[in-house]
């Protein structure tokens, strides 16, 4: 015998044989999603808004020249700004994953910043005669206050990174035209005088801000960067670019006030993934089962007459069996609903014991 033919899909017989087993399953799932939904730590995101635009008109196909070195030289400042040593500094400015500071895990610490920190180009504008650059500057954490901090600070690091290129360019040209001077005037000539006056200036004034300011000049600690100076690793740096770049915010991070993971979207979706295997469970059993459970899903199956049904004795014990089951399983609260051997049972629980067959004796149904 390969098994019972259940003829059409019934809703309220199969709820009748599979409720049961369709409140487990159903609650199981749905307990489960909704504990661990409740559990993710809530998590903000803030975006600051930045502008790079060229300092002067550009005209003809120099644009798109321009447009592309522009993006270049974006890419280099958000390098620069990703660094170990910048986001170090950042991390101990602001008390940063505190949980993760010791030595042996400062590495985790600034590798999971660098991942809560997303640059995205926002749009490029190449047709006027000021090519632009829009993009963003988001960070993600737990604290909206601090997140909003830390986003507008990266946004100050680009706009204070490109004056630091710019005055860089300004000082080597200075120094260049010095260099050409001195070739064919003596270093007593005014002009002379004045561009040693002026580099001097220049320098002591931003020696002077860097003592000051927020100590993420590149180069190793405790050896002061003359700028003007190249930088290591910056040989090939856009200068003439860097000294025309502008940078500058549009809009500042506010602390935001919506909080990620979307947790009623979580719900909807387990409520969804929940159904869908309490579908599956209850089908596979239905699939499983060999019982008969109507006279009429015997005749389809066997030739032999049916005279007679004879209806389930129900006893104490055969009602105790399931609620037994169903509190077990539920207590369990696991993930993986009961297997095809106990979903033979539950529908042996509830099936009629024997049938009167055609010679008047009373048989027990097939298995």
């Amino acid at each position: 015998m390969t098994g019972a033919v259940h003829g059409d899909f019934d809703l309220s017989l199969v709820w009748s044989r599979r409720g049961g087993l369709a409140c487990v399953v159903f609650c199981t799932l749905f307990a489960s999603c909704l504990s661990l939904t409740l559990s993710l730590p809530r998590m903000y995101r803030a975006t600051a808004t930045l502008l790079v635009a060229q300092a002067g008109g550009v005209e003809g196909s120099g644009r798109l020249t321009v447009t592309g070195d522009l993006e270049t030289g974006l890419h280099t400042i958000t390098e620069e700004i990703l660094s170990q040593t910048r986001l170090g500094a950042l991390m101990d400015r602001f008390n940063l994953y505190p949980e993760l500071r010791s030595p042996a895990g400062r590495a985790a610490a600034i590798e999971r910043l660098r991942a809560d920190i997303k640059v995205k180009l926002k749009g490029v504008e190449s047709g006027s005669t000021r090519p632009t650059i829009a993009f963003s500057v988001s960070v993600r954490g737990r604290d909206p206050e601090i997140v909003s901090r830390v986003a507008n600070a990266l946004a100050s690091f680009y706009v204070e990174e490109n004056l630091k290129f710019r005055e860089r360019a300004r000082l080597a040209r200075l120094r260049q035209e010095l260099a050409q001077m001195q070739q064919v005037y003596s270093s007593q000539y005014p002009d002379v005088i004045r561009l040693k006056m002026e580099i001097e200036t220049t320098e002591r004034q931003f020696a002077g801000a860097l003592q000051v300011g927020d100590g993420f000049l590149p180069g190793k600690l405790g050896t002061p960067q003359r700028w003007g100076e190249a930088v290591p690793g910056r040989e090939q740096e856009p200068a003439e670019l860097s000294r025309r770049a502008e940078f500058r915010v549009l809009d500042p991070a506010m602390p935001p006030w919506t909080a990620a993971p979307d947790r009623l979207r979580l719900v909807l979706l387990g409520v969804l993934a929940a159904v869908g295997a309490t579908a599956t469970a209850v089908l596979l059993a239905e699939r499983l089962d060999t019982s008969f459970y109507s006279c009429d899903e015997l005749r389809a199956f066997t030739r032999v007459p049916v005279l007679a049904a004879i209806p389930q004795i129900v006893t104490s014990a055969d009602v105790a069996s399931p609620r037994r089951w169903f509190t077990a399983v539920a207590v369990a609260g696991g993930l993986v609903g009961p297997g095809p051997s106990a979903f033979a049972s539950f529908g042996r629980a509830l099936k009629p014991t024997s049938v009167a067959s055609g010679d008047g004796l009373c048989r027990p149904l097939p298995e």
